[in-house]
């Protein structure tokens, strides 16, 4: 409701076309998401633009939460932890960075 209350305060209820945030159910829910509200208040469909930080964001985790069978909201995920732990002692020059990997295989 705030969004909409500063839309219409500027006069710009009728201007707003795109609408951007996170990927929380909060604002993309299809029920009470922010974003169902304001296409809701406004009476038509807006386009919508995830900010891609958090997709890839949700798509490491899943990565993780199927690999490493941890389920966390917390930043400290012990995977994580145990590379900080040891980075001073692997051996890095053995590791390529994906985006190597994939011109490598790509090539």
């Amino acid at each position: 409701m705030a969004v909409w209350n500063v839309l219409k305060d500027w006069g710009l209820e009728d201007k707003a076309q795109i609408l951007c945030s996170d990927t929380t159910r909060s604002n993309m829910g299809r029920i009470n998401g922010a974003i169902t509200f304001l296409e809701l208040y406004a009476d038509r469909e807006m386009t919508y633009f995830p900010c891609r930080h958090h997709i890839y964001e949700l798509v490491l985790r899943n990565v993780f939460e199927y690999e490493l069978n941890e389920v966390t909201s917390s930043p400290d995920v012990a995977f994580f932890k145990k590379i900080r732990e040891k980075w001073n002692n692997l051996e890095k020059e053995n590791y390529m960075d994906g985006y190597k990997y994939l011109n490598a295989i790509c090539s």
